[in-house]
């Protein structure tokens, strides 16, 4: 999960006026937060994202006084033990961004195009070669394509929002786009099958749920989505719909790789237990975040070395 989708929304709050980017480069000991979290910062000294558990930003922010004053980049070594318990050190950049940078990153973003931005000492900026204190490779967000939709699904776009995800709901027909409520920030749109792929070219980010409640039509979906290596794809129904619609898929000759096989997941979610919509809806976004993150989706205390991934980041000399 990236901070960048919650700050291009702080900055469209904030469009006009000047703001700060505070970055965590680097970290000694452990911390809540690994190294390429970011936090904006508005003249107000309101701001968006975290470096920490919560307890440190208050203070980040106010550091962005002095550089909306001269632009100067600030530099802060944060001593973790007062604050968390533990021993280490937070090292902290903040840095006047302009809107235009973070409006260019937003841009490449949602045309799923990845970027590396390096931090040092001057400023964040697309990577050209350089050297750095850090270089991050930014990703684009999970998307979440949903073909069809019930209203007892509608946690799910929830989850997804607060996730930062993209959402998409594809319908059958053009009829349905006027009984279909709309949530903020999602797309509705009618597609047929056959121009799934092109509409959202597939990638390892990309989930797409099936859940259209017409055997004909799922299978026609999962025809053209099951081979086109989406992330993840995801099949509402019972397991008897599952062996039913995997049977026809045999027939057309389209699970010789088992990898095809593998990558449906049907019945849908994990099991979180309980049978309410808004359970049912956060079985189904864990179970898709597992998976995109190439995940086990267990219970943290059996899990033996770290419990968080690294982010996708180096610190060079």
């Amino acid at each position: 999960m990236t901070d960048w989708p919650f700050l291009f929304d702080f900055a469209r709050q904030h469009r006009g006026g000047q703001l700060a980017l505070a970055t965590l480069v680097a970290r000694e000991g452990s911390s809540y937060r690994q190294p390429g979290a970011r936090m904006l910062i508005a003249e107000d000294l309101s701001f968006s994202g975290s470096l920490s558990g919560g307890c440190l930003e208050e203070g980040i922010a106010n550091t962005a006084r002095k550089v909306f004053s001269d632009g100067t980049p600030q530099r802060m070594v944060i001593d973790t033990r007062p604050h968390f318990g533990c021993p280490g050190k937070l090292h902290v950049q903040v840095e006047e961004i302009a809107h235009e940078l973070i409006g260019w990153i937003e841009s490449e973003l949602r045309e799923r195009r990845s970027l590396l931005l390096v931090t040092d000492a001057r400023s964040t900026r697309i990577a050209a070669g350089e050297t750095s204190d850090l270089l991050e490779k930014v990703v684009p967000p999970p998307r979440l394509v949903a073909v069809g939709w019930t209203p007892d699904m509608e946690p799910l776009l929830g989850f997804a929002a607060a996730l930062g995800w993209e959402r998409h709901r594809v319908l059958r027909d053009q009829r349905m786009i006027a009984e279909t409520p709309r949530v903020a920030g999602e797309s509705v749109r009618v597609l047929a099958a056959e121009e799934m792929t092109a509409h959202f070219a597939p990638d390892a980010a990309t989930a797409v749920l099936v859940m259209t409640h017409h055997l004909a039509t799922d299978l026609s979906f999962l025809r053209e989505i099951l081979p086109a290596g989406y992330g993840y794809v995801g099949l509402l129904g019972s397991k008897r719909r599952r062996e039913t619609l995997l049977a026809e898929l045999g027939e057309l000759g389209l699970l010789e790789d088992p990898e095809v096989t593998e990558r449906l997941h049907a019945p849908v979610g994990l099991d979180l237990g309980g049978h309410h919509p808004a359970t049912i809806s956060l079985a189904i976004a864990a179970e898709i975040q597992a998976v995109l993150a190439g995940a086990g989706g267990g219970f943290l205390r059996d899990k033996t070395g770290t419990i968080h991934p690294q982010p996708e980041v180096m610190a060079l000399g």
